[in-house]
């Protein structure tokens, strides 16, 4: 799942994680696999409140501390 678009998409375990793509923890594999619907593709409203939703807005919020933890570290303080 892309955390800043939504969208989804399935993948085999076989194939490579595409950029700016996360795999979807184990625990919310049955949410995904009901919002697929047996497509390759969907696209998960991030203001929905679902459990895919909330996950992605937490993997956004990790990725934007780490980013201002780097820039501060960078700067020298």
């Amino acid at each position: 799942m892309n955390i800043d678009t939504g969208e989804l998409r399935l993948l085999g375990k076989d194939q490579q994680v595409p950029e700016n793509f996360e795999r979807v923890p184990r625990e919310l594999s049955a949410a995904a696999k009901k919002k697929l619907a047996d497509r390759e593709f969907a696209v998960v409203r991030l203001a929905s409140g679902g459990k895919l939703s909330k996950w992605a807005r937490r993997r956004r919020k990790e990725k934007k501390k780490a980013a201002q933890a780097s820039r501060r570290q960078n700067r020298g303080h």
